[in-house]
């Protein structure tokens, strides 16, 4: 069966329906149509007065605060090298595709850009394809002359159950309507939006801890697979066609600022705000101190001086999925280590304490990267990018979940997901390329909150579940809870007791040469940490690092 892709922009859910489809057997994709069409200003006006006359005058300054949220964004991208972020990714993972050209390249499908997917023009090139079926993802609602050209007509993927939830955007209206699910459609495409005959439909569950973004990712994922066995039933003939009820109701529309505001206060932990003052403004603050030359200014005195000083980085998890202060996504961690590679000197945990035990200096510059506690995506995700990069890391295991579907605490009712532990395998394999291991207790416990035999436990018996693993000596260690007032000085004790090398903490603050090899500290990242955050926070000059002795400074 010849199919079409008729798309309206090329992005991760898109390109993931599409490997999808050109993995069922029999089918023949023989081209991709993209719509490329950029309405003209008059357009652009005649839309804008009727969002002002929907939302009224505030709108206004609403897209404009929206205009230099995304202009500033532009800038802030600019700090590190896309093209390097790329070619890293394609290194990592040489079989996933990083753009629709490079999908289409992998699959020999040709992609065609038409100026509107309504155009006679794009007719015309449907029909010297000879499809059978087209296949709409995310484009402009089409006319007949359009999706009626392929023999069978055209098939599109809604993420939303019909006819109740006909129209956009995906997931935020179940959200707002409080239900349990969310649903995915695979319909004909007929004159009306989200009309035509249903054969294909699933659902997903709604958690409490789902968000906007995690539940359109389960609606992008289960939505890719229910389009591929479509696909598959179209092609044997085994798929019945069945009409949507009637419905009286209109489509859903792209929410107003006041729907929106009306679900953050009813479930804020749901709400994803498109961008937040503090942001804005700490967002001009950076840009200015390294287009104003500051951030290479202190660079330049720090290395003038002579100074040791190292930063180490810790990271939790590395995937698509969670969108939290723990995670960091595939793309998010290339970038975060595109920059330390170009702008850093990234150390092993080993090299580091070589320095700090014989007393020697190390670069100003000098960073670790190091991940805690179990997750299996440090070794799918983050591993080949290190490797790929040519970056040392440590990874600190909580022994005690390796190879166990045992969930962390802090993930318990807070991730939408199930987030798979390392297995025994997986911990040989981060070692054989390259990363160090180190311990995080068994049970990824308290320290400071335990009795003293319970810490002895944790912490000597990590080491030995580790060791049996790995078949060589573990000597690094990270507390779980590595706040300040989680740390006491009899674990602390224990620790150094139980002939560690070091003991890592996570409170934040820089490494000087002196500093404690039993409480050297480490400071958090993630994707809420862009590139321009990133360095920022490295160089101490965020404003949790500077503004509150200025503010003192102020006071006298």
């Amino acid at each position: 069966m010849r199919i079409a892709f008729l798309i309206g922009r090329d992005a991760p859910s898109t390109r993931l329906s599409i490997e999808a489809v050109c993995s069922v057997s029999g089918v023949v994709p023989a081209a991709i149509l993209i719509d490329v069409y950029q309405p003209p200003l008059s357009r652009r006006v005649r839309n804008m007065w009727r969002n002002i006359r929907r939302e009224g005058i505030v709108y206004l300054p609403h897209r404009a605060v929206l205009g230099l949220h995304a202009l500033l964004e532009r800038l802030a991208r600019r700090v590190v090298d896309r093209e390097a972020v790329d070619e890293l990714l394609r290194a990592a993972f040489p079989d996933r595709s990083q753009n629709l050209t490079e999908l289409a390249g992998r699959y020999g499908i040709p992609v065609v850009s038409v100026n509107n997917l309504n155009s006679p023009a794009a007719s015309a090139a449907l029909k010297d394809l000879n499809v059978d079926l087209g296949i709409v993802l995310g484009t402009r609602i089409l006319k007949r002359s359009t999706f009626a050209v392929p023999r069978l007509g055209s098939i599109n993927l809604h993420k939303g159950s019909v006819p109740h939830y006909r129209g956009m955007p995906p997931g935020f209206w179940e959200l707002y309507d409080g239900v349990k699910t969310a649903g995915i459609t695979v319909h004909f495409v007929d004159d009306g939006l989200d009309t035509g005959d249903v054969v294909g439909t699933r659902e997903v569950e709604i958690t409490d801890a789902d968000t906007e973004n995690t539940l359109r990712i389960k609606l992008d994922r289960e939505g890719a697979h229910l389009l591929a066995s479509c696909v598959g039933g179209l092609r044997d003939g085994t798929l019945a066609r069945t009409p949507q009820p009637p419905s009286t109701g209109k489509a859903r529309t792209i929410p107003t600022r006041r729907q929106r505001e009306e679900l953050r206060r009813r479930a804020p932990s749901r709400f994803v705000p498109a961008y937040a003052k503090g942001h804005l403004l700490k967002t001009a603050v950076y840009l200015s101190f390294y287009y104003a030359g500051i951030y290479h200014g202190v660079r330049w005195l720090r290395r003038r001086s002579g100074s040791s000083r190292a930063v180490a980085l810790l990271y939790h998890r590395v995937n698509d999925l969670n969108s939290d202060g723990l995670t960091a996504s595939t793309t998010a961690f290339a970038e975060h280590i595109v920059l330390l590679r170009a702008r850093h000197r990234v150390l092993s945990t080993s090299s580091l304490l070589d320095h700090l035990e014989r007393g020697e200096r190390f670069h100003p510059t000098s960073v670790v990267i190091h991940f805690d506690d179990c997750y299996r995506d440090v070794w799918l995700n983050a591993a080949p990018i290190l490797r790929a990069a040519g970056l040392p890391a440590t990874s600190f295991i909580a022994s005690g979940f390796v190879g166990t579907d045992r969930c962390f605490d802090h993930d318990r009712n807070r991730s939408p997901f199930v987030l798979e532990n390392l297995s025994s395998d997986d911990v040989r394999s981060l070692a054989a390329d390259g990363l160090e291991v180190g311990a995080h207790t068994i049970n990824h416990v308290n320290l400071g909150s335990i009795p003293q035999d319970d810490v002895l436990r944790e912490v000597v018996g990590s080491r030995r579940d580790l060791e049996s693993i790995l078949g060589s000596p573990v000597v690094l260690f990270s507390f779980p809870f590595g706040r300040i007032s989680d740390i006491s000085d009899a674990a602390r004790g224990v620790v150094e007791e139980a002939g560690f090398r070091a003991l890592f903490s996570a409170h934040g603050g820089v490494i000087g040469k002196n500093c404690n090899r039993f409480d050297i500290p480490r400071r958090g990242a993630s994707a809420q940490h862009r590139p321009l955050d990133l360095m920022m926070e490295i160089e101490g000059l965020a404003p949790g690092d500077w503004l509150p002795a200025w503010v003192r400074s102020i006071r006298g």
